[in-house]
């Protein structure tokens, strides 16, 4: 179940304030306790960012960890199916496509290297070249 909670931001100054409010669809989820350590100067440029955003610094940190957790889950996975790609024979050698970077934009650019394989694989479609 979802709860809805209306946020007011302030976006004016202290004397004439102005204020924003905006719906925020919160889910009813258990949350646990966490202690970090911050430099110094870190904690000092959330706390600015919360007071600007109208946001407190607990959530601030929470969305910033999920979303790097997100990221590290997406980037693991990602380099586990490239694993399995290579250890199935399937890649591209570092000198051939070295190679055919460093061609691009010269008179002598070569043609996109092939997969060790020497199968033609659905993903391997030529760059597009630039209309100079």
């Amino acid at each position: 179940m979802r709860d809805l909670l209306f946020v007011f931001s302030p976006l004016g100054t202290r004397h004439s304030p102005l204020f924003l409010c905006y719906a925020v669809f919160m889910a009813n989820t258990r949350s646990a306790t966490l202690s970090i350590r911050l430099k110094s100067e870190t904690k000092r440029r959330l706390a600015r960012l919360a007071e600007a955003s109208g946001r407190s610094s607990n959530f601030l940190i929470s969305d910033a960890v999920e979303s790097y957790v997100a990221d590290q889950e997406r980037m693991l996975a990602e380099m586990r199916q490239a694993d399995g790609q290579v250890k199935s024979g399937h890649y591209v050698r570092h000198e051939d496509m070295k190679a055919w970077l460093l061609s691009w934009g010269t008179d002598r650019e070569l043609p996109p290297p092939k997969c060790v394989c020497g199968k033609v694989h659905a993903d391997e479609s030529p760059r597009p070249r630039s209309r100079g």
